[in-house]
């Protein structure tokens, strides 16, 4: 499978170190709007100066849209009304209005559409699916969560480099902690219940914080959680916390750690790091899963429509 990366940030650096690990696909054209980032590529990539060119010379299979967040829409966009696959980083837009109008673009030119949920495919998170899988710990039925994910963004009431190209902290923070949850939990059987955001005057973003209340379904058990973002605590923090009704899983996504708390004994820590940074470890995860969709004409627009509903959803009911 062959790709064609449109923006040259600081995430696409981790998206071709990942690339290159993952079998089955390979990076052949880039496109920026600063054409001295052409440098960071390597040299058997084709740089285009035009992303209209390079959407008609291209002989990639797909187009990696690594923008910033609010360029989501309108690059995605560009690449369906030229009947090219897009593959959209996380999250595909920040409207629900926009979420339609790609979605019926590329159906109506009979396309595939893919989301990169790439916090979902952290190792901490891929170790605990397979425990679950092969029932290794007996810890009975979901009946909570709690996922925060908190970035340095915002001190002394101004907004950090790092917030630069991010829409705002529900909107970046909220979908990738969601993208973690329906790797347990069907995404179909969340709701929301209330939903809370905090927008500050004159900031060049929608929100520095957002909570997300939720009440789910699973294995039938109802069980409730919140999904809460932050940009104002002053510190890094990505965690998810999944209560069992026999102990608790303590998913650590900055250091790649699990913390098992199971009833009665002590608590047993794993570290699944490897010696590549967490971030291609997501992206391999996220091109792996792609190659396979791709070679079976599949996309993951389901999983998509289902996750954006739940992000949306808190923004509007705040």
């Amino acid at each position: 499978m062959k790709i064609g990366l449109i923006g040259i940030g600081k995430i696409a650096n981790y998206q071709m170190q990942a690339i290159s690990h993952t079998p089955g696909i390979s990076l052949v054209d880039a496109h920026d709007l600063n054409p001295a980032r052409s440098e960071e590529l390597p040299g058997s990539v084709n740089f285009f100066e035009s992303l209209d060119q390079m959407l008609l010379r291209s002989k990639a299979d797909a187009f990696l849209v690594s923008t910033p967040t609010p360029a989501h829409f309108e690059v995605a966009m560009k690449v369906i009304e030229a009947d090219r696959v897009a593959i959209v980083e996380k999250p595909l837009c920040i409207s629900p209005e926009q979420e339609d109008a790609l979605r019926t673009a590329a159906l109506t030119r009979k396309l595939p559409l893919y989301t990169a949920f790439h916090p979902s495919y952290g190792r901490e998170v891929e170790w605990w699916v397979v425990q679950r899988e092969e029932k290794n710990f007996d810890l009975g039925n979901l009946v909570g969560f709690e996922s925060c994910f908190s970035d340095l963004y915002y001190l002394n009431g101004a907004l950090t480099l790092g917030a630069v190209g991010k829409a705002g902290s529900w909107i970046d923070g909220g979908v990738s902690s969601l993208s973690i949850l329906a790797r347990f939990i069907d995404p179909e059987q969340i709701h929301l219940i209330d939903g809370r955001m905090t927008a500050i005057q004159d900031l060049p973003c929608s929100e520095v914080q957002g909570l997300g209340i939720y009440r789910f379904e699973s294995d039938g058990q109802s069980g409730f959680g919140i999904v809460d973002t932050n940009w104002t605590l002053g510190k890094n923090h990505k965690m998810t916390r999944l209560w069992y009704e026999n102990g608790t899983i303590e998913l650590d996504h900055g250091k790649e750690l699990a913390r098992l708390n199971q009833h009665g004994q002590e608590d047993l820590i794993f570290n699944v790091a490897t010696d590549k940074p967490r971030l291609v470890n997501h992206y391999i995860g996220v091109f792996s899963n792609l190659t396979e969709m791709y070679s079976r004409g599949e996309d993951n627009q389901n999983l998509s429509r289902a996750l954006h509903r739940l992000l949306f959803a808190a923004r509007t009911h705040n």
